[in-house]
C-alpha cells in the first residue's frame, strides 16, 4: 500500500513537471507566489517576465510574453506583476509585441483580457503576416487597481493608482487615479 502511494505521488509530480515546466520554474524561484498548475505561461526568456512576491495566478489564466518572428518586429516584449497582486481564473494577459506592467496590491477578477499590442492592418498584405504594431504597444496598471470580471484593457492604456474598472468594461482611454469607470467604452462614473 505504501509503495502504491509513493508511486502515485511520483507519477503525479513527474506529470506536473513535464506538463508545466515553466510554472515549476516560477514556483522554485518564487515560493511565496501561487501559480495554479492549469495556468499557462509562455515567454521568450526568463528576463521577459517578472512575478513578484505573493502573487496569485488562477487556473486557466494565460500569460504570453513572446516576440514576433518577423524581421522588423518589436523585440522587447515584457510583463511584470507587482507584490500581493491577485489574478483570478481564466484571464488572458498578452504582452506579445509590447509591455504590460501590473502594479502591487491589484485585483484582477476572472475572464479579464489585457492586451499590449494590435496587429498592423495594411491592405496589401494578409493581417496574420503583418506582425504587431509598434504604436501604443503597452499597458500600465498602477498599484491598488481593481479590474472587474469580463473587462478588456486595450493597448496604449494607463490605469491610475487606486482606480476601479467595473465588470464588463472595455477600457479604450487612460483612467485617472482613484476613478471608477464602467461601460463599453468605459466612462468615468465617480471617484473612490
Amino acid at each position: 500500500m505504501i509503495l502504491k502511494c509513493v508511486k502515485l505521488l511520483f507519477s503525479r509530480f513527474f506529470y506536473f513537471l513535464f506538463r508545466n515546466p515553466t510554472i515549476l520554474l516560477f514556483i522554485i524561484m518564487n515560493r511565496s507566489s501561487y501559480i495554479h498548475r492549469k495556468a499557462i505561461l509562455r515567454y521568450k526568456d526568463r528576463k521577459s517576465i517578472v512575478i513578484s512576491d505573493r502573487v496569485y495566478i488562477g487556473a486557466f489564466s494565460v500569460l504570453i510574453v513572446l516576440d514576433d518572428v518577423s524581421p522588423n518586429a518589436y523585440k522587447e516584449s515584457y510583463l511584470s506583476i507587482g507584490t500581493d497582486t491577485y489574478i483570478g481564473e481564466g484571464n488572458n494577459i498578452r504582452a506579445a509585441g509590447g509591455q504590460i506592467r501590473i502594479g502591487a496590491n491589484c485585483l484582477i477578477s476572472q475572464h479579464v483580457t489585457i492586451v499590449a499590442s494590435n496587429h498592423n492592418m495594411k491592405p496589401d498584405q494578409l493581417i496574420k503576416k503583418q506582425g504587431w504594431s509598434k504604436d501604443n504597444n503597452f499597458v500600465v496598471i498602477n498599484d491598488d487597481v481593481w479590474i472587474g470580471a469580463g473587462s478588456i484593457v486595450l493597448p496604449g492604456i494607463t490605469i491610475g493608482t487606486g482606480a476601479v474598472i467595473a465588470a464588463g468594461s472595455v477600457v479604450t482611454k487612460n483612467v485617472e487615479e482613484y476613478a471608477i469607470v464602467a461601460g463599453n467604452p468605459a466612462k468615468f462614473i465617480k471617484y473612490r
